[in-house]
């Protein structure tokens, strides 16, 4: 009897927990967690509904980082719920991993082919990698420049990995300027 009060004691414990990192839209729950951009005077939003954290995709936006870098994305639509319009991918690679947290990232395109020569979106990646150039893509296109910059919440001394934050990104590439603000959870 007192295994089975646990269980469900931890149950409810667990769903007022989760149900207290969602807010509420037209009646849907929704993840705290979302990003907001601008792009030549049209706003997109990115949040998923609650029930998504169950499915087979991975909630956007997100951030995943391990000591050198760290990958933000966010599928942007012009609604919550909406067709996806964008799909931003932030690859940063750092020196030392508090300078994800120190200062803004600077992102560039860079040409590391001849004008002949096709290379592969991997030998690109790995070679920003190699040298520490971080990169962006929109729907796929490498961004011509930009920057992205994430604020922790809750950083102790020594903890150099965040759990949750805002942070705010701006990448210029071929259809104008798109500017972003984002909040993790």
């Amino acid at each position: 009897m007192k295994k089975k009060l646990t269980l469900l004691a931890s149950i409810i414990a667990c769903t007022l927990l989760s149900l207290t990192s969602c807010e509420k839209h037209d009646g849907i729950n929704y993840l705290k967690s979302k990003c907001t951009a601008e792009l030549n005077g049209q706003t997109y939003i990115d949040q998923q509904p609650y029930t998504y954290i169950f499915g087979p995709t991975h909630p956007t936006p997100f951030l995943e980082y391990s000591q050198y870098e760290a990958t933000f994305e966010t599928y942007l639509s012009t609604e919550r719920g909406g067709k996806i319009a964008y799909i931003v991918r932030i690859n940063l690679f750092v020196d030392t991993p508090e300078e994800f947290f120190l200062q803004p990232q600077t992102i560039e395109k860079i040409d590391i082919a001849d004008a002949d020569a096709l290379i592969s979106y991997r030998d690109y990646r790995q070679y920003c990698k190699d040298n520490k150039v971080s990169y962006a893509t929109v729907n796929g296109e490498v961004i011509d420049e930009g920057t992205f910059q994430i604020t922790p919440y809750n950083k102790t001394e020594g903890q150099i990995y965040c759990t949750n934050g805002n942070g705010t990104f701006t990448l210029q590439f071929s259809e104008g300027t798109l500017k972003g603000e984002f909040y993790l959870e």
